[in-house]
Order: C-alpha cells, then sequence, then structure tokens
C-alpha cells in the first residue's frame, strides 16, 4: 500500500536502537502497511512526549511521515504496552523471541494483517495464560504457514502417498511429512511421534484460541519445540538471537521448580 507524506497507524513495536544521543530507530510492524524503519528524534530526552508510547513490544497509534530513506514518528500513544508482560522475565522472554520471528519473516513494506494479528492475540495470551510454551508453537506454525512456508503434513511430501501406521519424518529441507521410504533421501529428516503430527495439524488448522485447549505432556513439548525449531532454522539459514536467551531463562525456571519441589 502506497503511503501518503503523513498518515496515521497502528503499530507493534518490534526492535528499538539507540541511534546518536537522543534518537531511536525503531521497527514497527503494522497491519496496513508492514514493516516499517522509523526514526524517533529526540525520544529518549527526558522531556520528550513520546517517551514510553514506543517501549520494546508496546502497542500504539502513531502519526509518521514518510520521508525518502527513512519515516519519521512524529506523535505516539500507547494502546497497549503489555506492562504485566514486560514484569515476568519468562513470559518477556518468549514475547522477544516472537518479535523477532515476525522481524525475520516481514519484509520490509509487505503487508500481512493476518500476521500482526496473530502476533498481537499471542502477545495477549503470553501477558494472560500461563500455557506459554503452546502459544509459541501456535505462533511458529502458523506464522510459517502465512508467510508461505506451511510444512506439508497431511501426506507424504515426496512421493504424496497417505502416511500409514507406523514411524514418520519430518524433514525441513523436503518441507514436510516423509514416510520410511522416501526418508533416506533427506539427511536433516528427523522422527516424529503420531502425537506430534497431530498437534502439528491441530495448530496449523485451528484459531489460537481453540487451539490453546489441547492437553500437551511436557515431553511432547520437548518435541515439538525441537521440531519448530528446526525448521525455522531451515527456513531462515539461521538461529535468532533471542533463542540463546529463551533458552537460558526456561532452564533457569526449570532449576527453580525443580528446587521448589524438593524442598517441599
Amino acid at each position: 500500500m502506497s503511503r501518503p507524506h503523513l498518515f496515521n497507524t497502528e503499530a507493534l513495536v518490534l526492535r528499538s536502537t539507540e541511534l546518536g544521543e537522543a534518537d531511536r530507530l525503531l521497527t514497527l510492524l503494522t497491519p496496513a502497511y508492514g514493516k516499517l524503519h522509523a526514526t524517533a528524534r529526540g525520544v529518549r530526552k527526558a522531556t520528550s512526549k513520546l517517551g514510553g508510547h514506543l517501549d520494546i513490544l508496546t502497542r500504539a497509534s502513531l502519526t509518521i511521515s514518510h520521508g525518502q530513506s527513512l519515516d519519521t514518528v512524529s506523535g505516539a500513544e500507547a494502546l497497549e504496552p503489555f506492562m504485566a508482560l514486560k514484569a515476568d522475565l519468562r513470559a518477556l522472554s518468549k514475547a522477544l523471541y516472537l518479535a523477532e520471528l515476525a522481524d525475520a519473516f516481514h519484509p520490509p513494506e509487505s503487508p500481512n494483517p493476518q500476521a500482526y494479528a496473530l502476533f498481537l492475540e499471542t502477545l495477549r495470551v503470553l501477558e494472560s495464560s500461563e500455557d506459554h510454551d503452546l502459544a509459541l508453537r501456535c505462533f511458529e506454525v502458523q506464522l510459517l504457514g502465512l508467510c508461505g512456508f506451511q510444512p506439508h503434513l497431511s501426506s507424504c511430501v515426496q512421493c504424496d502417498e497417505p502416511l500409514q501406521p507406523g514411524r514418520h519424518f519430518l524433514s525441513p529441507a523436503a518441507g514436510g511429512i516423509l514416510c520410511p521410504a522416501c526418508c533416506p533421501a533427506y539427511s536433516d529428516a528427523a522422527p516424529i511421534s503420531v502425537h506430534a503430527l497431530k498437534v502439528l495439524r491441530y495448530l496449523a488448522s485451528n484459531p489460537l484460541a481453540t487451539a490453546l485447549r489441547v492437553n500437551v505432556k511436557a515431553g511432547l513439548h520437548r518435541e515439538l519445540a525441537a521440531l519448530t525449531g528446526g525448521f525455522l532454522r531451515h527456513v531462515l539459514e539461521r538461529e535468532l538471537r533471542s533463542t540463546a536467551f529463551l533458552r537460558s531463562v526456561t532452564q533457569q525456571a526449570a532449576r527453580l521448580e525443580e528446587q521448589q519441589t524438593s524442598h517441599r
């Protein structure tokens, strides 16, 4: 969508980088204009009216001046600051991971309103629910689909034969599920359990609120995370920086829970 010189838009702040002495360079995700890069001039000054309205992971109503090389935020009002999410380290680590995923999958100025809505809804789930892991898996699977990388899960992606009871494999390079006969052709193929395959299918085909009703045990959570993580790394050709932080926070939380359980 072409942009006028001055326009208003809703946006989620994906990234914020210090620029010069008092400015910030923002990466914004908008429903109508896609991903934008814009400066917020003087925002780091104590007297700035923009202030906390442009914090990372904030949904805001913005007025933006369209420039030849870079846009400029001239007005901002926070709509959802997600303060409770930001106060919870585990929820925050997951939200930062989602923001980096959204950033990586959106080319500049390529609107994807459904992906924007998915990201916003997932942030709300992270703030209000404790089932963060399933929300992440649902976001990953549905974002892949909305951006044109949906894993093929209904039949063998190589020979198109219906899946028979038995062992199956997920290959990022192949783009989906492989039967035992086709598996040897792909070195990255990883075994996938029947339960994991069913959950991935369900997450891919149902709204987030419906998908979160699935009861997933800890072992299956780990399998799903490994499978979707491998698929994302293949598509992006790299691992996200926030993955290490997310892993560290998750491991620390698990150790703390074990200690608390052992002292009861």
